[in-house]
């Protein structure tokens, strides 16, 4: 099922709307993934975790049609966030991408906005309200 054919769900649908899709979340950060993880359940998303964005691009490349979408953070030290993006549109075009950032300055927001069907989350975010609210806004879930 494409976000497009979810696009009819509305916010109360969201925990079986959650149930259909899968989620990269990419962050050097262990402690964030394994919070990421523990509210992802409750919403009944199915995510797969990286903590490095090397083994994330190789993951979704094997299986371009495995994930729905990508939180990524900016800053990594093993790859950063703008080229872990440019690699996966290379050859998933208009993938949708999060990216989770503690600040970033304004030439690498505008390059990020460049690639389109992208937004940020602004650290620290509230989780809950990312995975109920700005997740479901942003795939166009909740589209009456």
């Amino acid at each position: 099922m494409t976000a497009k054919q979810r696009g009819t769900a509305t916010a109360k649908d969201m925990s079986q709307e959650g149930a259909n899709i899968r989620i990269a979340v990419v962050d050097d950060e262990k402690m964030l993934l394994h919070v990421f993880s523990s509210l992802m359940r409750q919403y009944h998303y199915k995510a797969d975790f990286y903590s490095s964005p090397v083994k994330a691009l190789q993951e979704i490349l094997v299986d371009p049609t495995r994930f729905q979408l990508v939180i990524s953070d900016i800053r990594m030290p093993e790859m950063d966030g703008l080229t872990f993006a440019k690699k996966i549109r290379d050859v998933i075009p208009n993938f949708p991408i999060l990216f989770m950032t503690g600040e970033v300055n304004d030439e690498v927001r505008q390059e990020a906005m460049k690639l389109g069907n992208v937004a940020f989350l602004e650290k620290p975010f509230p989780l809950d309200q990312t995975l109920r609210e700005t997740i479901p806004t942003f795939l166009g879930l909740n589209k009456k």
